[in-house]
């Protein structure tokens, strides 16, 4: 036992000696940075341990990386506020996107903070401050000075939503003998597959605290209209009922350029052609708009549809394309589409979630970059529910197959929906797993208050 003892605080020393010395080589960076970026400077304040002054003590603690975690962690942090609502709860991000979407998505969350650096004496102060009675983790945050500062003063660790990549994996298996060490500080893994669950063990957790328990990301609640409001929005459109309608969802740069052009081509051969572009960002509805008018569309924005009000901009011209200028509409205008493209999958920005139009029943395509939801997409491509192309010719090619073959395009969107419903169910059975840990410390609160 001794010697296992020394065996880890030698292990540890050695991680934390690296970790210190590239730390110390960054330091000059990271001083000039934060005298002309001032957000970096704020941001750089919380990775040192510069907490503000707000009553966190006692709280569940989440910690999720970036966006993809955070929007993971969404159904559970919901899930745990409506069964325990006395209990406070932090969450932690990695990045700064992350630490917005929590902020915006989980407004139930007393605390968002920036996740400090994995350096033993500043996560000693962040515990110290936060006293967290359990420790949530999405997906495989598996920082070995947060295991171990946690695990010294036994606070429950559950890991949720588990996941390990192809490459994390060989990695993880490098440095098993370390890992191995870490992992025991952790109560509970809560895996996505059976392949992540014996990756999970192959690298060192206990088989005993493993489970699959599925992806909580198909659980995200999204409402969907009914046949009427589908009516009543395609009426609000002028639409005369027999388009077809090409949606391009959360697109970016350089992708609205490639719709309108395929766009074009596909007007060639099926001439009732619908385009709706949905920007992924407003504040780039000019440069959207410069893009409509070179490639030479009739094209009119989502805001123009008003009793009394000419909708085109073109006096006497129905409108090709409609340009979405709104916030929080995106969702009901996929359940009018044929085709749903979805963005940031075209351009290295790595896609976006692809459930939305899935609960519509619509043909989904995306890009070769969707690695912000790489098992939920490659999983949809897997089981027929969606179709993912290569580039732009590839999008076209499949584009005009799929609008003068309805049937497909039906097949399509009900695969697609099915597959959503046979993976749905992860939250409650995560929830069920960490119900005791949550129990037991809401006990503990009420010993305390009486």
């Amino acid at each position: 036992m001794k010697k296992m003892k020394c065996f880890e605080d030698m292990l540890y020393f050695f991680y934390n000696f690296l970790l210190n010395f590239l730390l110390l080589l960054s330091t000059p960076y990271l001083f000039l940075r934060s005298l002309f970026d001032e957000p970096f400077r704020k941001s750089l304040f919380q990775r040192i341990g510069s907490l503000p002054e707000t009553p966190i003590r006692g709280s569940i603690w989440f910690h999720a990386a970036s966006v993809g975690e955070v929007f993971c962690s969404i159904p559970l942090v919901k899930r745990v506020r409506t069964e325990f609502p006395h209990l406070p709860i932090v969450m932690t991000t990695m990045t700064v996107t992350g630490n917005e979407m929590a902020r915006k998505s989980l407004p139930d969350v007393g605390t968002v903070l920036l996740f400090p650096v994995d350096q033993s004496f500043l996560l000693r102060r962040i515990i110290r401050r936060i006293q967290p009675r359990v420790l949530l983790i999405a997906e495989t945050e598996l920082w070995p000075n947060l295991l171990r500062a946690c695990g010294k003063k036994n606070i429950p660790i559950l890991l949720f939503n588990g996941r390990i990549s192809d490459r994390s994996f060989q990695r993880y298996l490098s440095f098993r003998f370390f890992f191995r060490e870490c992992l025991k500080y952790v109560a509970l893994f809560l895996m996505q597959t059976e392949k992540d669950r014996q990756r999970m063990i192959d690298i060192g957790a206990p088989p005993e605290k493993t489970k699959m328990t599925g992806n909580i990301k198909f659980d995200q609640a999204f409402s969907v209209l009914s046949q009427e409001e589908v009516a009543g929005l395609a009426q609000s459109l002028r639409l005369k009922g027999d388009e077809k309608i090409l949606i391009g969802g959360s697109t970016h740069p350089g992708e609205e350029e490639i719709l309108c052009s395929l766009f074009r081509e596909l007007k060639k051969t099926s001439p009732d052609l619908l385009l709706i572009l949905a920007p992924r960002h407003l504040n780039r509805l000019e440069e959207v708009e410069k893009v409509l008018d070179r490639e030479g569309l009739l094209w009119v924005k989502r805001t123009s549809f008003h009793p009394g009000q000419n909708s085109s901009n073109r006096k006497g011209d129905l409108p090709e394309a409609i340009l979405l200028d709104t916030m929080g509409e995106l969702a009901k205008f996929y359940s009018l589409g044929t085709l749903i493209f979805i963005g940031g999958s075209l351009v290295p920005v790595g896609g976006h979630n692809p459930i939305e139009p899935l609960l519509c029943r619509k043909c989904v395509l995306f890009g070769p970059h969707m690695f912000n939801f790489s098992e939920i997409s490659s999983q949809l491509v897997s089981a027929g529910g969606a179709i993912q192309v290569k580039g732009k010719d590839d999008l076209a090619s499949r584009m005009k197959d799929l609008l003068s073959d309805e049937r497909s395009c039906m097949e399509f969107g009900e695969k697609g929906y099915r597959f959503l419903l046979h993976h749905r169910g992860a939250t409650e059975r995560m929830f069920e797993e960490i119900r005791p840990f949550l129990t037991q410390m809401e006990n503990a609160e009420f010993g305390i208050r009486n």
